[in-house]
């Protein structure tokens, strides 16, 4: 902590701004690195376009006033940030976006005494980011990084001595880090740290001479939400094979059955737990000695992950067997990931028909 506030302080951040920035920059170097795969969730990025934005608070660090009459420093109060983003998704974790948004920051003090007055700004910037394919310890966060580049148009008056009142248009850079909770495979919440710097400012004073500010240090933190388009397709229906007629004195014959997930998901659907209790039923018609349940999935994320997950569907299934009726010494499971697929597919494909629970009934003499 003390090494990075040394180095903010050379920026001529203010303590309060050191002090909350260095806070916030330690707990995602913290958790980005520390991400692990976890069970419950992984972030699979669907390729296609987005739209999002944020709210938060922007601190903005102390200009340096030189020229147009005497020096001056002026600090500013806590203020009110909103960006908008327009983006589009590879599918592999990288984006790119456009990224209009707005600054706030009232005057608080002007060397060292009350102030009054504002800096405003309006930019416009192009991003890159990379969502990484892991997701924090102990609650499903995906982390993000990313850099941008574009433009400011910069407001400011302030009452140093001499005045200064006016605008500049200059170029803007920034870093990001963020986290984010996806609702679901379209919509994401999330928490972002962008460090802006709008580059060698200068405005009137009321003199008429250059005041050169130099760079605008800005940190913004923000609430986010994104909305990706392009859902994953549905997983097919779940088709409920007819039951044949038995004989009269004969017991049905036992076949596979198809049980069906959603996207990253390992919990029945309606359709797909209408589909358990028919294979309950068949078994216990037919005697069943033996089940096997054995899981798969698409090629979206990699083969621990898939294994993992495949290995959660065949529980899933096997917990709603045994709800059923059947004991649980009969069942037997297993997990294959993204292999045995149903529609062969190259990696990275969301194929609904290979997210599915293969379910054998074996009966005596079969």
């Amino acid at each position: 902590m003390s090494q990075l506030l040394r180095i903010v302080a050379r920026r001529r951040l203010n303590p309060q701004i050191a002090q909350v920035s260095a806070t916030a920059l330690l707990a995602l170097a913290f958790l980005a690195p520390s991400a692990r795969a976890d069970d419950r969730t992984v972030y699979a990025p669907t390729p296609g376009f987005y739209v999002g934005g944020g709210l938060g608070a922007n601190l903005e660090e102390d200009n340096r006033f030189r020229g147009g009459g005497p020096n001056a420093t002026v600090g500013y109060d806590p203020g009110i940030a909103g960006l908008a983003s327009f983006g589009y998704g590879f599918g592999n974790g990288i984006r790119i976006e456009l990224e209009p948004g707005y600054r706030n920051n009232e005057v608080d003090k002007v060397n060292g005494g009350r102030g009054s007055g504002r800096t405003q700004l309006v930019t416009v910037m192009g991003n890159i980011l990379y969502d990484f394919n892991y997701v924090t310890p102990f609650f499903p966060l995906h982390p993000h990084v990313g850099i941008g580049v574009g433009y400011a148009h910069a407001w400011n008056t302030s009452n140093n001595a001499g005045g200064v009142k006016g605008q500049d248009n200059v170029p803007a850079f920034q870093g990001i880090a963020g986290l984010e909770y996806a609702l679901d495979a379209n919509d994401h919440v999330g928490l972002d740290y962008h460090y802006l710097v709008a580059h060698d400012a200068t405005f009137r004073a009321n003199n008429g001479l250059a005041a050169h500010a130099g760079d605008l240090d800005n940190h913004t933190f923000l609430i986010t939400f994104r909305h990706q388009f392009g859902a994953p397709p549905a997983p097919p229906p779940a088709v409920t094979p007819p039951m044949p007629a038995p004989a009269a004195a004969m017991p049905p014959t036992p076949r596979p059955f198809e049980v069906y997930f959603e996207f990253d998901r390992a919990t029945l659907t309606p359709d797909a737990r209408a589909v358990v209790d028919e294979a309950a039923r068949n078994a216990k018609q037919g005697n069943a000695t033996r089940i096997v349940a054995t899981g798969h999935t698409d090629t979206v994320g990699s083969n621990g992950y898939n294994e993992r997950l495949s290995t959660r569907r065949a529980d899933a299934v096997r917990a709603a067997l045994i709800a059923d009726g059947i004991p649980a010494s009969e069942i037997e499971t297993t997990g294959v990931g993204k292999n045995d697929l149903a529609v062969p597919t190259a990696d990275n494909v969301n194929e609904p028909r290979n997210r599915r629970v293969e379910v054998v009934i074996q009966v005596p003499g079969a």
